[in-house]
């Protein structure tokens, strides 16, 4: 019983919030390396230039992709849980000229130019809080963190 009254609720607030239709054609970008792993650019501005700025939301369709995608669990349950869990900020923003940003979770990140040494990763990518080169691979994020800098940044890498 407690389980439809929050299909329910989840039904409601589909519907109130746009359903699921709106929230499907906002673009998406990863914060994380799993399936699902998503939150929608709900707008943008400055891209390409010192303040580029992209504004998020973590969805319920979000939410849902994650469940889904991930967890292969298709209850209102798992995306009550998603929706508690994931605490991203709702801004991800960067300095194109100087090659900076910082991602959804707060961490400023650099681009420090292409990988001299013939060998992957492609690009050099500084975790600025760390100061560690981020390894090419999902665990260290850096497909993830290379995207939101192409996104911010268009143009500036091949």
């Amino acid at each position: 019983m407690r389980e439809l009254a929050f299909s329910c609720i989840t039904v409601l607030l589909l519907l109130a919030t746009g359903g699921a239709g709106a929230a499907e054609q906002y673009e998406k970008l990863y914060y994380g390396s799993k399936a699902g792993m998503q939150a929608s650019v709900i707008s943008e501005k400055g891209i390409g230039t010192v303040k580029a700025v992209l504004i998020l939301k973590h969805t319920l369709v979000d939410a849902k992709a994650y469940c889904v995608g991930y967890e292969l669990d298709y209850s209102a349950a798992c995306v009550k849980r998603a929706m508690a869990e994931v605490h991203i900020k709702e801004q991800v923003s960067a300095n194109c000229k100087r090659q900076t940003w910082v991602d959804m979770w707060g961490k400023p990140f650099a681009l420090e130019g292409e990988n001299q040494s013939g060998e992957m990763p492609e690009y050099l990518v500084r975790d600025m809080t760390s100061g560690r080169m981020l390894d090419y691979g999902m665990a260290s994020g850096y497909e993830v963190e290379l995207a939101i800098f192409k996104r911010l940044c268009p143009g500036i890498l091949k």
